[in-house]
């Protein structure tokens, strides 16, 4: 009877569908796309993402806060990778480009909302003086 204590090859293979864009694993910057070698991990849990694991977004009830933060969930993978395997993971950046933008032109429409009805008030405080 032979006893091998050895641990098996256990990897992650990351790719994505833009280039240029920089990868976390377990918070760590690991490189740009594409990253063509496989990365040697231990088995269990890894957090794969496009953004830097402290993304500078306090954690409010700000509905503009919330959205950001969910943008950046859509950028962030947890992977369960077995001991033996290699794990393919596909980060998708022009889904969360898009989405971005369309935050961006949220948040612009609503400055602009916002500052209509600050000039419609002042019209009316001067009118009624």
């Amino acid at each position: 009877m032979k006893w091998d204590n050895r641990a098996r090859y256990t990897a992650m293979k990351i790719s994505c569908d833009t280039d240029s864009v920089p990868i976390y694993l377990d918070g760590y910057f690991i490189g740009k796309t594409p990253i063509r070698q496989a990365l040697t991990v231990t088995p269990g849990w890894h957090k794969v993402s496009i953004f830097p694991p402290d993304d500078g977004v306090p954690e409010q009830s700000v509905p503009s806060n919330r959205t950001l933060k969910d943008i950046i969930r859509l950028g962030q993978q947890d992977v369960m990778v077995e001991e033996g395997s290699v794990e393919l993971v596909v980060m998708s950046y022009r889904a969360i480009d898009a989405e971005i933008e369309e935050y961006q032109r949220q948040t612009q429409s609503g400055t602009w909302v916002r500052a209509s009805m600050l000039f419609a008030l002042l019209f009316i405080i001067i009118w009624g003086l």
